[in-house]
């Protein structure tokens, strides 16, 4: 009788003296919509076209234009030449640091010049080309 009991309780997935399976099961449920949450968090944070572009006020006063030459000394921006600064700092759109034997010809550019110095070219923001 006592074995029919045990294996009546086993078929319905019973373990007799512990309840411990249904906690562990509440447990399992409640870690997958946690994980699919966090997914689906994730998902949505993604990058915009706007996160690309750098903030309006941190560039005024630059000028906008593309890469058209790529000279040993300058660099020709709709097709003027400019100089750049020995410490120019050449950021790409997201931020990141560049050096100016990362630029490219139709790189799109915007580009800040100094007053002094000859109007050299002191920081610029690229987009590479993809």
């Amino acid at each position: 009788m006592m074995d029919d009991a045990r294996t009546e309780g086993k078929r319905k997935g019973l373990n007799s003296g512990n309840q411990m399976g249904g906690q562990r099961r509440l447990f399992v449920h409640t870690g997958i919509m946690v994980l699919a949450v966090a997914i689906l968090f994730v998902m949505n944070v993604g990058v915009t076209p706007a996160d690309d572009q750098p903030s309006a006020s941190m560039t005024i006063g630059y000028q906008d234009g593309t890469i058209t030459a790529i000279h040993e000394k300058t660099l020709d921006i709709n097709g003027r030449a400019y100089g750049l600064m020995p410490d120019v700092v050449i950021l790409s759109h997201r931020g990141r640091i560049m050096s100016p034997s990362d630029l490219v010809v139709t790189a799109e550019v915007k580009f800040h010049v100094t007053k002094e110095d000859n109007g050299k070219i002191d920081k610029m923001i690229v987009t590479l080309p993809r």
